[in-house]
């Protein structure tokens, strides 16, 4: 029987989408492995305030290249800034207190490396989720070596029977005699909900007028769309 593996790099304190693919996995597996970004979420998350969306920003040493797990911080001061960020923002919500210890552990520990961090922020969202799958690994223990869709198979078969989800299909090799026999990548299908959807499942149960408003909005000429988007060169 096949396992689903998800492969994804670390982030601090990662967005909804990483818990939806986790939700769907076998086996998790946190990219570590791979070159550190900085223009990511690798070392930093937003959070929203009284006064809009605020940064929290990790300090690193910069080097290139490096790996994720080989990202070291710059300084341990920024903790006591983020916590007290985090429960500012916060610290009023309902589940708050519940928690809050968990976030003191990860705010406390001590912090030598970027994954010292983002690991056990994304362990810490899994649980409040409840998102629990049966393994959860580091592609830096597992010894494989490649690069993009190759990395990807390498560790599909060290897991061997697993199918994985998340990459991009261009980045996996397509011919059945290829590297990896013929393993394919399944997209995840979340989205964000918007407020049109919302809009639509309202109008589904309302009434009959709102149903030909919302069908009228259907029947607008797509050009009136396009105008308002900036297309690429």
């Amino acid at each position: 029987m096949s396992r689903t593996v998800v492969i994804h790099q670390p982030e601090y304190f990662p967005w909804l989408g990483f818990l939806d693919k986790a939700r769907q996995a076998d086996v998790l597996v946190l990219l570590d492995s791979v070159q550190f970004d900085r223009s990511s979420l690798q070392h930093r998350a937003k959070i929203v305030g009284a006064n809009g969306p605020l940064w929290l920003t990790m300090p690193y040493v910069h080097r290139f290249p490096q790996r994720i797990d080989e990202v070291e911080l710059a300084a341990d001061r920024w903790s006591v800034k983020h916590q007290k960020s985090v429960q500012a923002c916060y610290g009023r919500a309902p589940a708050y207190k519940q928690v809050a210890p968990q976030l003191e552990r990860v705010f406390s520990s001590v912090h030598k490396r970027l994954v010292d961090v983002t690991v056990p922020s994304c362990e810490l969202l899994l649980d409040a989720f409840g998102v629990r799958p049966k393994e959860l690994l580091r592609s830096s223990a597992l010894d494989v070596k490649g690069d993009k869709g190759d990395l990807v198979i390498e560790i599909v078969k060290k897991l061997e029977d697993a199918l994985p989800l998340g990459p991009n299909r261009r980045d996996l090799p397509r011919r059945r005699g290829a590297r990896g026999g013929g393993h394919r990548a399944r997209r995840p299908e979340f989205r964000a909900a918007s407020v049109r959807d919302a809009h639509a499942r309202r109008s589904t149960e309302g009434s009959v007028r709102a149903r030909r408003v919302d069908a009228a909005r259907r029947r607008r000429p797509k050009v009136l769309f396009a105008r308002r988007m900036r297309w690429p060169a």
